[in-house]
């Protein structure tokens, strides 16, 4: 099991930004962890945009907005400390959300996993991914729990308990795409939760084969799908033994299957590795990433 002995949860106080607290309390339950609550103070909380904003005095600015912040805290200790988890918060003050907060990774040490919204207060409806929760999940040095109102989550809204039983891992073969097994396995093995391993064939076939009515590259080489499934199994079934796990070959575009798949068979969370074989995610944020987040009908995990 990772070695997890600090979950951090950030916050701006918003209802989107909140709804990612249950989720944050039931991961530091889970790994027996201090739940460390940050808000990041800075001096572009509300748009520069609205005709209404004025240009605040830093010094008074960042006074009010610390009292105010350790009166919003309230709600979210007394939730955490309903639950039973050790909790303390933080305050940190910066030019952007983002870059606060991963100074205070860095100087804080030893965060395991992050749990945030994909949204906070300044959150665009148009936007489909959060700037500060992009640019977090592209700089941290440790698993981000991506969280967002979906259309299935694993948190009961009555008795606010997590129960993961199904877990969706994408995998393309990459090296990237296997670092998240250890954390995947251990979700998994405390809620005894199913896992479904998914690998989509992302090929175009070229224009040239349309005419003879060849849309698919099964229907060129119609044994790929069981080679693609004899080497998933000669590559997962050592990590994944004592795991109840099943393996699915599909094909199209790898976001669209994806969500599909986390659809059809209600999977409450998504684990999947920050960058996959295209290696975009070394330089741009993994693109896969990005839109299965984006698009995702329950949250995900990023290792």
């Amino acid at each position: 099991m990772p070695d997890i002995t600090k979950v951090l949860f950030t916050t701006d106080f918003s209802e989107l930004s909140n709804h990612a607290l249950p989720y944050a309390i039931k991961m530091a339950k889970l790994y027996d962890a201090e739940l460390v609550m940050l808000h990041a103070v800075t001096i572009y909380d509300n748009d520069p945009n609205d005709p209404t904003y004025h240009f605040p005095l830093l010094q008074s600015y960042c006074e009010q907005a610390t009292r105010s912040a350790d009166e919003r805290f309230q709600f979210c200790f007394e939730r955490a400390g309903e639950a039973g988890v050790r909790v303390r918060k933080a305050l940190v003050q910066g030019i952007s959300p983002h870059a606060a907060i991963l100074e205070f990774i860095e100087q804080e040490g030893g965060i395991g996993l992050i749990c945030m919204s994909t949204h906070g207060r300044s959150g665009l409806k148009h936007v489909l991914l959060g700037s500060v929760t992009e640019n977090v999940i592209r700089y941290a040095p440790c698993p981000i729990l991506a969280v967002k109102q979906t259309e299935h989550e694993f948190i009961d809204p009555d008795t606010h308990e997590a129960h993961i039983r199904k877990i969706l891992f994408p995998f393309d073969f990459s090296r990237e795409s296997l670092k998240p097994l250890e954390m995947l396995k251990s979700i998994a093995g405390i809620n005894d939760a199913e896992i479904t391993v998914l690998h989509s064939i992302d090929v175009e076939i070229p224009p040239v084969y349309y005419t003879s009515g060849v849309t698919s590259i099964l229907q060129l080489d119609p044994g790929l799908k069981e080679r693609i499934l004899e080497k998933m199994h000669a590559e997962l079934d050592g990590p994944l033994e004592g795991h109840a796990a099943r393996f699915i070959v599909t094909e199209g575009r790898a976001v669209d299957r994806i969500r599909e798949e986390a659809a059809e068979g209600k999977s409450d969370l998504i684990v999947m590795g920050a960058a996959g074989s295209n290696k975009v995610g070394d330089f741009l944020f993994g693109s896969t990433v990005a839109r299965v987040i984006q698009k995702a009908v329950c949250p995900v995990l990023v290792v």
